[in-house]
């Protein structure tokens, strides 16, 4: 369904970001090796569902807002 639209390679893009930073780091924590790149990945998401872009004194940056979370639901 996503043939011919850019989000195949934002997708693509986003999974080869995935994969050098959970090779990052287990090569800088030789245990986080028992988790797995797929454990990662699902960990990571729902980590990033919960995130906000917001502005702090002019700097971009991203948060845990919990308040604005649970307007979610």
């Amino acid at each position: 369904m996503l043939e011919g639209s850019a989000m195949q390679n934002v997708i693509s893009d986003k999974i080869k970001d995935i994969q050098t930073d959970y090779n990052t780091i287990c090569n800088e924590v030789p245990e986080f090796r028992q988790f797995s790149l797929k454990e990662y990945s699902e960990m990571r998401m729902m980590v990033c569902s919960r995130i906000f872009g917001i502005s702090i004194n002019g700097v971009k940056t991203d948060g845990f807002v919990a308040y604005a979370d649970m307007l979610n639901h």
